[in-house]
């Protein structure tokens, strides 16, 4: 274990240095001030409501210049982050003066005030309430990522990983798991640019929970091959480790886009069950069978169905964990939108409205807006 502790010691180090000095420097023609190092601002994302006032440093994720509905003119929307979420903002004044001296990438400073518009939370700035950073800081500190520890959840695969008592299958996950190039890739990733566990490390959550979730299928079924399925479960999403850049923001890959994760996953296993003499065919056969079936349907990724017992049992663990994440992020989503009412909005990935329980504040006194989400 003293090895896997050595390997990730570094995995969420990112700094980025761009010059001498402990402290962020904030440069801009209308303002100017300095912040410790590693402090990131009085409020996240998660802790913004309606009518917050926001002195903060945020990643911009997004630029655009957008033109208003009711005059002439261009307005600036930013999407920025931080470790916590994201939040849209919006300037209306000399929005392209402020456009040009960001960009995406960028750390900035942020001082405004959080409105509503739509239902949907958004920070309002002023031209001179906005700088970029410039100095040392850490980039993971703005970039959304698990809540839950890294080192624990790698850990415990360490542990799953013990668990196999098939010596070939064992082997090939070890294979992985002892590169630590490619463990500080799997436990940094996202699993998805959009849905489910679309943050860092959550190929690392998304991949323990369908694990913990098959082995308590094997339980059940004792009938199933347990080694198989573990194995299988450990390994089926590491393509995902090639189809996205999350540098500072989650993009998909050239090799992502043109050939997936299911079969670069597939290519990957293939290649590493190619240097294990003696590997058994039939396990061989079986186990990129599990990567290639994971998602059940062509229109989901897989070239093939699921074709036996613990092939089956993986595609269900994995749809469960990914569906019912997706329905807690859709909670959270929703939970700091002003809205009023016990429904979700449409969601069109999962094609249907969702219940949300009681308990949310009421819409009186909610100014109107136009279409940009200018005050009236």
């Amino acid at each position: 274990m003293d090895q896997y502790e050595r390997e990730k010691r570094d995995l969420f180090d990112g700094r980025h240095d761009e010059g001498a000095g402990a402290g962020i420097r904030l440069r801009s023609s209308r303002w100017d001030c300095t912040m410790g190092r590693g402090m990131s601002g009085t409020k996240k994302v998660k802790d913004l409501t309606v009518g917050s006032s926001v002195d903060s440093t945020f990643l911009v994720m997004e630029k655009e210049l957008r033109e208003f509905v009711t005059k002439e003119g261009y307005y600036l929307q930013l999407k920025l982050a931080d470790s916590t979420g994201s939040i849209w903002a919006k300037c209306w004044e000399e929005a392209e003066e402020v456009a040009s001296l960001l960009e995406p990438g960028d750390i900035v400073r942020i001082k405004g005030v959080v409105e509503s518009f739509r239902g949907r939370l958004q920070l309002i700035f002023e031209p001179d309430g906005v700088a970029r950073a410039s100095g040392t800081y850490d980039m993971t500190d703005y970039m959304p990522r698990t809540l839950k520890d890294i080192d624990g959840l790698t850990a415990e695969l360490v542990k799953k990983v013990g668990s196999i008592a098939n010596d070939y299958l064992k082997r090939i996950v070890w294979a992985f798991l002892r590169d630590p190039v490619f463990l500080k890739a799997f436990t940094s990733a996202p699993s998805a640019k959009i849905h489910h566990h679309n943050y860092r490390g959550g190929l690392l959550e998304h991949t323990h929970a369908v694990t913990t979730l098959c082995e308590t299928i094997a339980l059940l079924y004792p009938e199933l091959d347990r080694d198989l399925l573990l194995a299988g479960a450990l390994l089926h999403d590491i393509g995902k480790t090639a189809t996205y850049d999350y540098a500072f923001r989650i993009a998909v890959t050239e090799e992502g886009g043109l050939i997936d994760h299911i079969v670069l996953g597939y290519q990957m296993v293939e290649e590493r069950l190619n240097e294990i003499e003696g590997f058994p065919e039939e396990i061989r056969l079986k186990l990129l069978h599990l990567i290639l079936s994971h998602h059940n349907y062509g229109e989901w990724g897989s070239p093939v169905k699921p074709m036996f017992a613990e092939a089956e049992a993986l595609c269900y663990a994995d749809m469960l964990d990914a569906q019912l994440k997706e329905f807690q992020q859709l909670q959270t989503y929703e939970s700091l939108k002003e809205k009023d009412g016990v429904w979700s909005d449409f969601n069109s990935r999962l094609g249907q409205f969702f219940y949300l329980g009681r308990g949310k504040g009421d819409s009186k006194g909610r100014e109107r807006r136009d279409e940009d989400g200018r005050t009236h």
